[in-house]
């Protein structure tokens, strides 16, 4: 992991990207850092290039196919595919150039609420309404297995960096550890009386940070399976992200507040206030920068900040 030092500069806009006709849903940076892509509740994906150049404020590319509320977005590890989940049962995978081709399959009973890329691009799995995770081959849009357990809509999934867990939260009030080969479940931390709104895995394979609806910002370890740290960050919290070179945690809320929290001396680095409440972040590939969206049916921006983090070797 990389040594990260911070400047006296606040972390600021650097540029504000429009083109959704409604509130968007998910975001989701392109590793080759020259894309990122986002998803909306007005049924279509969007790709947005040069992000990182201040001069460009438009989509390049708007691929539409989904007949509902699209949920969620990824792209693949080697930039070939971005998956796409929606409310409409189904899962698309694009070509992410401006021909859009995709292929569908109609992966769930119910809304598709989460997707996500396996590290070989290989495999992705999928989080349902119908109270399912689900296992696909992206080459063939095969369905492979299934994990079964949940009693409530699942809210996320994710492939753990290593790919040997999956780790899912859902409106059970649960967040799981899944075997990913023998599909058994590994560990449920149960608990809390509110439910996980998001999850993201740390780089080093054995931490997991879930925002609340309490407001709360919790990291487990997986192998000791406890609580390692809580903050009381928001007065809902919606968003968590790994800063991918550090121990940085980036999480947003219902409250409008965006912080970003220094895992190792357990404090906030920055909290930034803005109207409106944060409805997803992320950070860049490469932790420069971190993008936001907001919940407000009016505002259907994302912004696109520039982080006040050096790295080095």
């Amino acid at each position: 992991m990389s040594q990260i030092s911070i400047t006296n500069d606040n972390p600021k806009v650097h540029v504000i990207y429009q083109g959704h006709k409604k509130p968007i849903t998910g975001i989701s940076f392109n590793p080759n850092n020259q894309q990122f892509a986002t998803s909306s509740q007005d049924h279509n994906v969007m790709i947005w290039t040069k992000w990182n150049d201040s001069t460009r404020n438009g989509p390049t590319y708007q691929f539409s196919g989904h007949k509902d509320v699209v949920t969620c977005v990824d792209f693949s590890p080697n930039c070939s595919l971005l998956a796409s989940s929606s409310k409409d049962h189904t899962v698309r995978l694009w070509v992410p150039t401006i021909l859009g081709k995709s292929r569908e399959f109609i992966a769930h009973t119910s809304s598709v609420n989460t997707v996500n890329f396996l590290f070989d691009g290989l495999k992705l799995i999928t989080g349902s309404n119908d109270k399912s995770i689900k296992l696909w081959d992206t080459e063939t849009g095969q369905f492979i297995a299934s994990y079964l357990g949940h009693n409530n809509w699942v809210r996320s999934a994710k492939f753990s960096p290593l790919g040997n867990m999956i780790v899912s939260c859902s409106d059970d009030k649960t967040v799981r550890i899944w075997d990913t080969v023998s599909r058994e479940l590994v560990h449920s931390f149960h608990g809390v009386k509110n439910s996980p709104n998001s999850i993201a895995l740390h780089s080093n394979n054995n931490t997991i940070a879930v925002a609340m609806n309490s407001g709360s910002v919790r990291i487990y370890d997986i192998r000791n399976k406890k609580i390692q740290q809580h903050y009381h960050a928001h007065d809902n919290a919606t968003c968590v992200d790994w800063h991918p070179k550090a121990n940085y945690l980036l999480s947003g809320g219902l409250d409008g507040k965006v912080k970003v929290i220094d895992i190792m001396e357990g404090r906030p680095l920055y909290t930034l206030n803005s109207e409106g409440s944060i409805a997803y972040c992320k950070f860049s590939c490469d932790g420069d920068f971190f993008a936001l969206t907001r919940n407000d049916y009016k505002d259907k921006i994302i912004e696109v900040w520039k982080t006040n983090f050096i790295s080095y070797i």
